[in-house]
């Protein structure tokens, strides 16, 4: 009779010759990047090098920073990290409004958060599966439930156990997290070496937040550039790896949280943008075109961060943002250099290139097609703005294309075959959409090569509306035209003093 064999889900354990790690990487994402930060404070490489040694420095470097900014004048740049300790532990100890305004008495209890486990009932951490006597819950534990929540603790606990190794991650978490004073954005990725970049990224950010405030972040880089950059050099070549970014607060009446992801091609993306120059300026001219100051010249909008979001997906807004903002930019095209637009045409071919493998000479036919039509017009501003109306739309689209070929053909010139695209191009959902905004910058980059004049009147009337909202335009305007784009701009200098961030 053949032995019954029970296989048992376990966690990854160490060789039988050599004894766990003392701190360990596990899935929870406030826990990994809490264990990184812990190895950045101790200046270790690796979370498996750490040492009780490393565990109890980097406990007592913790402990005095938060006795310092619970202690702090709210006039002091040391309270800024306690806003951020407020926003994460909002009822801890050294974060509640009745907290003891007493070192001697303040300091011993923050001590004991990252005391070794004292004698009591031993169970597996929640977080890494280790040996744990402590157990910790809302007070302590971000986004976590109060131990009087039903059906959501361990059977017969008060609390999550965690262990000592858990607990100082937990409250290092902050330091290499992307915060604000009121929420922090951590990062979880299957590649180590870009998890690392991000959190130690966090952490000199962190230590200048500390000595000086956030007042000492002037130009300050959003999560999402800083993830990019670590992306793009940290990644590895054979194995590229999405994102994701853990963005909460733990507010005591509407704690939040926020997911955002990248996809596994964004990498290729990020490392073939510098290899196409086009596409390189189309990045930097977009960031500079997003970028938005106020009247006193304070920056309200960072061009990076507006399009190093872009490339992140989330559940409340349809994906592919990069395409949408380049779109968005062509609103008034007057406004928009013959340089822009074709550097922004190569930045759009290229995301779709890597992120969905389509090349853009597909379009050729298409854009042929339309620019014969548009062109062959004396005033070939209405036939453009008949364009402009339905070019995001496919069922309007293919209208259009159907009325272009006839009078080409009744005109005794032959239209081109546009049957290869017509079905990608006109289809419901993403791949039309995209495919449509790659062909209005293809047509209008063929129309400026050709020459076409379809600018804004010389004298009186309007603009001409934008590719989103143009249902209104008057065609029949009298007056002449000028270029269909203005003429080139000089770069204003941003390429050559390049950042650190993508």
């Amino acid at each position: 009779m053949d032995p019954v064999i029970t296989i048992a889900r376990t966690r990854s354990a160490a060789p039988p010759d050599e004894s766990p790690p003392l701190l360990r990487l596990a899935p929870h994402p406030f826990q990994r990047a809490g264990a990184w930060a812990v190895t950045i404070l101790a200046g270790r490489e690796d979370p498996a090098e750490i040492t009780t040694d490393d565990l109890a420095a980097v406990a007592d470097q913790i402990t005095a920073d938060v006795v310092r900014a619970a202690l702090a004048a709210k006039d002091a740049a040391a309270y800024d990290w306690w806003k951020v300790l407020f926003a994460l532990f909002p009822n801890s100890e050294p974060t509640h409004a009745k907290r003891s305004r007493d070192r001697g008495v303040l300091a011993p209890a923050v001590a004991r958060f990252f005391h070794p486990d004292a004698d009591a009932p031993v169970r597996p951490c929640c977080f890494c599966g280790a040996a744990a006597g402590t157990l910790w819950s809302k007070m302590m534990l971000p986004l976590f439930d109060s131990p009087k929540a039903l059906n959501t603790l361990p059977p017969e606990t008060a609390g999550w156990p965690v262990c000592r190794p858990c607990r100082i991650s937990l409250w290092a978490m902050p330091y290499g997290a992307g915060v604000t004073a009121g929420s922090a954005t951590v990062l979880s990725c299957p590649e180590s070496t870009v998890e690392r970049a991000f959190v130690a990224a966090g952490c000199r950010r962190t230590a200048r937040i500390r000595a000086a405030g956030f007042s000492s972040l002037p130009s300050d880089a959003s999560p999402e550039a800083v993830t990019l950059w670590a992306l793009r050099d940290h990644a590895q070549y054979d194995r590229p790896s999405s994102v994701t970014l853990w963005t909460f607060k733990n507010d005591n009446q509407d704690p939040w949280l926020r997911v955002s992801e990248t996809r596994v091609a964004v990498v290729g993306f990020l490392r073939a943008l510098p290899t196409d120059p086009a596409a390189y300026r189309g990045w930097r001219s977009l960031q500079r075109a997003c970028h938005q100051k106020d009247k006193k010249g304070v920056v309200v909008r960072h061009g990076r961060d507006v399009v190093a979001r872009a490339l992140f997906e989330t559940a409340d807004r349809p994906p592919d943002q990069l395409c949408r903002e380049l779109v968005r930019q062509l609103g008034d095209l007057e406004e928009v250099s013959a340089q822009n637009l074709r550097d922004w045409r190569a930045l759009h071919a290229l995301y779709l290139r890597e992120m969905y493998g389509m090349d853009r000479n597909l379009l050729a036919p298409a854009t042929t097609l339309l620019a014969d039509w548009i062109s062959a017009e004396r005033n070939p501003r209405g036939r453009f703005n008949e364009y402009r109306k339905v070019a995001g739309r496919g069922f309007g689209l293919q209208v259009l294309m159907m009325e272009a070929s006839a009078r080409l053909y009744l005109d005794g010139r032959n239209p081109p075959d546009v049957t290869r695209v017509t079905k990608g191009l006109l289809a419901a959902g993403g791949e039309g959409t995209r495919l449509r905004g790659q062909l209005f910058f293809e047509v209008v980059a063929e129309l400026v090569a050709r020459g076409v004049e379809i600018g804004a009147k010389k004298a009186g009337g309007e603009n001409p509306e934008s590719f989103e909202n143009s249902d209104n335009e008057n065609e029949n305007e009298a007056g002449g035209d000028a270029p269909l784009i203005g003429v080139d701009v000089e770069l204003d200098g941003t390429d050559q003093n390049e950042e650190e961030y993508v």
